[in-house]
């Protein structure tokens, strides 16, 4: 059974005592059912290990969750340092500068075409009026 399960002839005869490995006959064992066992007791630590039961379990909890907590900012300076993240204020304001070039250019469209088509003004003040209702609805679009 130690061979099986990988474990000393001690920690079978510990296992066997608490009736987790059961014993048949001198020396031998219920395969089937103290791997059950054996298995259902490891499923058992594994999860009691994943999460606190006592106080000094909770102290751990909430080292490990500070120590976690460091770890992502210390990994989001290091990108940002790397190049990889950005401020979200330097975005938006980068944002910011390109939309308002884009909209100084948009808007120089009816005078720039005023010389080179033959409009009449109330071709060109059509065309600017259209021009300045399309960026206002662009501007009040929900950006979700």
């Amino acid at each position: 059974m130690a061979r099986l399960l990988d474990i000393t002839a001690e920690r079978v005869r510990m296992l066997a005592k608490d009736g987790v490995l059961i014993k048949t006959d001198r020396g031998r064992f219920d395969t089937q059912a103290s791997l059950q066992n054996y298995i259902r007791r490891l499923r058992e630590s594994a999860a009691r290990a994943g999460r606190p039961s006592q106080g000094g379990d909770a102290l751990k909890a909430e080292r490990l969750r500070l120590t976690s907590a460091q770890a992502e900012a210390q990994e989001a300076k290091n990108a940002v340092l790397l190049g990889e993240l950005v401020p979200a204020a330097d975005v938006e304001a980068k944002w910011a500068e390109i939309l308002t070039d884009v909209r100084a250019a948009i808007l120089a469209v009816p005078g720039r075409i005023a010389g080179r088509m033959n409009l009449s003004a109330t071709d060109i003040t059509a065309i600017d009026a259209e021009i300045r209702l399309a960026l206002t609805e662009a501007g009040n679009a929900d950006p979700a």
